[in-house]
């Protein structure tokens, strides 16, 4: 294949909990070429970490690959919300911790005494762990390390920064559950503020401004042009709304799917959050709040699931037993009490177990169901509903979410790879006029047979009912 002289291509580098990806696309969002690997973490060092060398080895050797078939224009990062780096220089003088680290019992009691408050930070301190807890352990535990900070970026702006960029923090990562931004008063928060750690956030900049150019030495080690542009990156799930807002669809109910189901509806008030039910508040690249739900509900799939593999025909097949035989998931498969208050680690099967592997991948998607029908009422939502990322691609789930909400059209999106496209598009968006035509949906038909619907319906109810009773 010859490289291409066409106009110039923008390379995302989208930095997943289960997967890394660099993704090559046009200025308006079409896909060109995707490369991915596992991402892998670490147990080599102090705690859980991410390999940051190998992932940055990983990124320049596939961005040499790309540029020898794409003419490269602006390279971006996109990552979740619970990662960041120490830096001194363009160096970490620890490594990233992953939020799946165990945090020793006393930093859980003293970081349970600091933290700040939900009216503030807008999500809780359980599941995946926020960033205010890792930088006290952090600091309780490498003294010496942490005094020689001089940066504290998130995972994006990171690797902008070891591109060639200059350092920069972002308000779409600075407030993703993220317990260091509040973002009622937008600025840092008060838990930063008092330990003194807000001297190591760097000015902000916009999502997909220009933070320099790329080095000599990465120019030299990937093909890249030294003109090559380095923007300032984005938190993945709010990547993936930009997407929608870009195209004109800015009040779109969305279920950015993956690891973590994240539902955004803008237009709910903030006295509507309730901290006890998986509820928190995103603020996008623009700085507008955005109501969000937030459940590991593809971790829960595949837990549920497990190694069982069935065709979607022979899954939407095996759902009618399930329903009548009264067999389902009840939450919570994970240490988060996502919607129900008390369900961390509670997570269990009542009825008749699945027999076939199609049937335990029914009972999945229908706890997948009906968990993202819970946080869309949770939202409010009542107009056109879309599913992006993972869940897209499963059409049993689609179809019956679409049941259990009869009032509302529901689509899934035709890219499998919306976060990366959403960062994809925040290149030149300042100058951008018109919506881009890029985002693609599918119309979802909802599960067929009244029967069917009706007794859908009350699985709901009863899964409600079973899920608020502690076990």
């Amino acid at each position: 294949m010859t490289r291409s002289e066409a106009s110039p291509r923008i390379a995302v580098l989208d930095i997943g909990k289960t997967n890394l990806k660099l993704l090559v696309a046009s200025e308006d969002g079409w896909p060109l070429e995707t490369l991915s690997i596992p991402n892998v973490p670490t147990t080599a060092g102090p705690y859980l970490a991410y390999d940051l060398a190998g992932l940055e080895d990983w990124f320049l050797d596939t961005l040499a690959v790309v540029t020898q078939r794409h003419t490269i224009g602006a390279v971006i990062a996109t990552a979740h919300g619970c990662g960041a780096v120490l830096v001194e220089g363009d160096e970490p003088v620890l490594p990233m911790m992953d939020y799946d680290a165990v945090s020793p019992p006393e930093i859980d009691q003293a970081y349970a005494r600091i933290a700040p408050a939900y009216d503030e930070v807008f999500c809780g301190s359980s599941g995946a762990m926020r960033l205010g807890k890792q930088l006290l352990w952090q600091e309780s535990a490498y003294p010496a390390e942490f005094a020689r900070a001089k940066t504290y970026l998130t995972t994006a702006q990171y690797f902008a920064l070891r591109l060639g960029g200059c350092a920069a923090s972002e308000i779409s990562q600075l407030a993703a559950q993220s317990h260091i931004w509040d973002l009622f008063h937008n600025q840092p928060s008060s838990l930063m503020r008092k330990r003194g750690w807000d001297r190591l956030l760097p000015e902000r900049a916009s999502a997909g401004a220009v933070l320099g150019r790329v080095s000599e030495a990465v120019a030299l080690r990937t093909g890249l042009a030294r003109s090559t542009e380095i923007l300032c990156g984005v938190h993945d799930s709010n990547a993936n709304l930009f997407r929608y807002k870009a195209a004109g669809m800015a009040d779109t109910s969305i279920l950015s799917t993956g690891t973590w189901m994240i539902g955004f509806q803008r237009g709910l008030a903030l006295d509507k959050l309730d901290a006890t039910r998986g509820m928190v508040l995103n603020i996008d690249v623009d700085g507008e709040n955005v109501p969000s739900t937030l459940i590991a509900t593809g971790r829960e799939y595949d837990l549920i699931s497990g190694d069982h593999d069935a065709s979607d025909a022979a899954v939407l097949t095996a759902l009618p037993s399930l329903l009548a035989l009264g067999t389902l998931a009840l939450p919570s498969f994970v240490g988060d009490d996502g919607l129900f208050p008390g369900a961390a680690h509670r997570g269990r099967i009542i009825g008749p177990r699945p027999e076939t592997p199609a049937e335990w991948r029914g009972l999945a998607v229908l706890y997948a169901a009906f968990s993202a029908n819970r946080c869309l009422d949770a939202l409010g939502s009542s107009k056109h509903i879309v599913i992006d990322g993972g869940f897209a691609a499963n059409l049993p789930f689609a179809r019956a979410l679409a049941a259990l909400r009869p009032s509302q059209s529901v689509s899934v999106s035709q890219s499998r790879d919306g976060t990366a496209l959403g960062a994809a598009l925040l290149w030149r968006r300042f100058s951008r006029t018109i919506p881009v035509s890029s985002v693609v949906l599918e119309a979802v038909t909802p599960l067929g047979e009244d029967e069917c619907k009706r007794t859908l319906s009350a699985a709901y109810q009863s899964w409600i009912s079973f899920s608020e009773r502690p076990s």
